[in-house]
């Protein structure tokens, strides 16, 4: 087995780098990437438009794990034109190789495929994004499936949703947040009524869940790897706050946005390939007691 890794300094991708390593050995992983890695064996570009590598560079990978693209860390980023196009132009240029011992490719996809909706969402779900981001990776899907079936190999589309774990402060997410001004000793700030849900699910189940697509006999089809466990934002901060231990103060302040809850059926994840969700009290402990280290 030759494991092919895009995106292997962002936030899942380091991850999944260091799971792989685990499991297969580092004679088995190749990163494709825009800088170096130590101790690792990389294949460095200058543009996701071209990589200036020959063709049939990849003649010995057999699995890709697609996991390099934009990700917005803020919902104004979710719209950037540039950015999000972006993530097309560096899928298209990586299916322009050979990859004639390929057999299968997971990609790393969003659930910000799907549309809003008031029921669970499940992979039979209406897929329509509501932002370029969304619509960026939906397309990308489209091309790993077009790209399968012309070559005869397989695909796992990995629809990866509300992601909490130790790495996530690089994102302007509301937990890192909420987390570092816990530490700082700083109030928190609530928009609106908190009542919006939300499936967050732990970055270690993620990568157990990338980990074993990698094998599984199923082929061809989409699986959302998300939490099955909804819960509102201020429920989420009261939480974050019991497990610091602290007394911490929560400003709540006007908000006009349209409510969104992001509620899911993830059968299809635990029937397949996540044994079992981390709770999410632990989850949590491990998050704070990571970003308080760091601090």
């Amino acid at each position: 087995m030759k494991i092919l890794l895009t995106g292997a300094t962002g936030f899942i991708g380091g991850h999944i780098l260091t799971a792989l390593f685990n499991k297969y050995g580092s004679e088995s992983v190749v990163a494709l990437c825009s800088t170096d890695i130590v101790n690792v064996n990389c294949v460095t570009y200058k543009s996701m438009q071209n990589f200036e590598i020959e063709k049939n560079f990849f003649d010995d990978i057999t699995h890709i794990i697609h996991a390099g693209a934009f990700t917005p860390k803020d919902a104004q980023q979710a719209n950037n034109l540039e950015a999000c196009f972006s993530n097309i132009e560096y899928t298209k240029n990586l299916l322009s190789h050979n990859f004639k011992s390929l057999s299968r490719i997971l990609n790393i996809s969003t659930i910000d495929v799907y549309t809003t909706t008031n029921d669970k969402l499940s992979e039979k779900s209406t897929v329509n994004p509501l932002n370029l981001y969304g619509s960026s990776k939906l397309y990308c899907e489209e091309m790993v499936k077009k790209f399968s079936e012309k070559n005869k190999n397989n695909y796992i589309n990995l629809r990866i949703g509300h992601v909490y774990g130790p790495g996530e402060e690089k994102y302007k997410k509301v937990l890192p947040i909420a987390i570092q001004n816990i530490i700082n000793n700083k109030p928190l700030e609530l928009w609106g009524d908190g009542g919006d849900l939300r499936s967050f699910i732990f970055i270690d189940d993620v990568i157990e869940s990338i980990m074993n697509a990698i094998t599984i006999p199923e082929t061809n089809l989409n699986i959302n790897v998300v939490s099955g466990q909804a819960i509102s934002i201020l429920e989420l901060l009261h939480k974050v706050v019991s497990v610091s231990g602290k007394n911490v103060k929560i400003n709540r302040k006007e908000s006009n946005h349209v409510k969104r809850d992001s509620v899911f059926n993830n059968h299809l994840l635990l029937s397949m390939v996540l044994k079992k969700e981390t709770d999410l009290n632990h989850g949590l402990k491990v998050e704070y007691e990571y970003m308080k280290r760091l601090s």
